[in-house]
């Protein structure tokens, strides 16, 4: 899909408003909107990144979730509406649909084979189950005071990190290769300080914890 960008457009930023436009009309309280990081493109910095930072998107994908998020942004406190839109990293977990390079791993791992990967910086990231319980948590509360709220697991990972969390959950080493005429992608920290604060946003699994749960579940359905 990354390669249609009119459908990705289509989807993300015609399917979010068709929902906006439904909610408004039929008198639905609250709104979160599944936002992403890929809105402020491939940054990094040293500090944790806070709410107010540019957007900046380097895909169809991050353009596309840049577009809604100024939507909401433009009619925050100005609809009867309660907004919310969650800017979520790279969320992972077993049954995801679309090609993630964490499932590459996490493959290689139960096969022994060697995988080919884009070179990154340290990323956050987050388990399906915790980013399940923050759209959950944001949508039944009552104390959020802004619109734009990262989800993400407060650490940084590396490709190497996940390639051994893989292997110390039962599965082969992974050997990684790296494509240097790839472009580098930096994401640095999230400030989730705020989603804490507002909806107690306390994520629970870390990439081991993720990534063990993952080859098992990997493993299952081999059986």
């Amino acid at each position: 899909m990354t390669d249609d960008p009119a459908r990705v457009m289509d989807i993300n930023v015609g399917g979010s408003l068709n929902l906006l436009q439904a909610s408004l009309a039929s008198g639905v309280r609250t709104f979160v909107y599944c936002s992403s990081v890929s809105a402020l493109g491939n940054f990094y910095e040293e500090k944790p990144v806070t709410d107010d930072y540019p957007l900046r998107p380097a895909s169809a994908y991050g353009s596309s979730k840049a577009a809604m998020d100024m939507v909401l942004r433009g009619l925050w406190q100005r609809v009867p509406l309660d907004l919310c839109s969650l800017r979520f990293t790279s969320i992972y977990g077993p049954a995801r649909q679309t090609r993630f390079v964490v499932d590459d791993i996490v493959a290689a791992a139960v096969s022994g084979e060697a995988i080919s990967v884009e070179p990154t910086s340290d990323w956050p990231y987050i388990y399906i189950d915790d980013a399940a319980d923050a759209a959950i948590a944001a949508c039944f509360s009552s104390n959020r005071r802004q619109l734009h709220y990262f989800i993400a697991y407060p650490e940084q990972v590396s490709l190497e990190d996940l390639a051994r969390a893989a292997e110390k959950s039962g599965g082969k080493p992974v050997r990684l290769i790296i494509d240097d005429e790839a472009p580098l992608a930096r994401r640095g920290p999230l400030d989730i300080a705020p989603a804490q604060r507002d909806f107690g946003f306390a994520p629970k699994i870390d990439h081991r914890e993720g990534i063990r749960r993952m080859v098992e579940a990997r493993r299952a359905t081999q059986t």
